[in-house]
């Protein structure tokens, strides 16, 4: 079949491989915030808890897509009063001012209810956000 020295030669090189690759690479990155706008990050932390739930950010304009567990959406919107919401059975929803330039981070969660798991937006610091959204990626 194949030699010994050929499979060690093999293992060495697949070892090498792997601590020469950028992980960080695969890594989704966040955006930039385009000149003039504001940038709104929605994500949601992977928890057994409610997992099976998944709810759609929605605004005035439009729908930006489901926020399932363990998931990121990147919002660009224009500076001033922006107000997004989710409805499952029930509702829940947050208005930020957006200034010009910044970016704003929303952690999505859900709180049990009776027949179904409820949407709760919770506007959370920059610090704590990327803490969580770094074992997101």
């Amino acid at each position: 079949m194949y030699s010994k020295k050929a499979i060690q030669t093999m293992c060495v090189f697949l070892f090498t491989l792997l601590l020469s690759t950028n992980f960080a690479a695969f890594a989704q990155k966040i955006p930039e915030v385009e000149e003039g706008k504001g940038l709104v990050i929605f994500y949601r932390s992977k928890k057994f808890s409610g997992s099976a739930i998944k709810f759609t950010v929605k605004d005035n304009r439009g729908e930006y897509g489901q926020l399932t567990n363990g998931s990121i959406i990147y919002i660009t919107v224009e500076p001033g009063s922006n107000t997004f919401w989710s409805q499952v059975i029930s509702s829940d929803s947050i208005t930020i001012d957006v200034e010009e330039g910044k970016t704003y981070y929303v952690k999505g969660t859900t709180k049990m209810g009776a027949v179904a798991g409820r949407p709760k937006f919770n506007l959370v610091d920059e610090k704590k956000a990327l803490k969580e959204i770094k074992k997101l990626q």
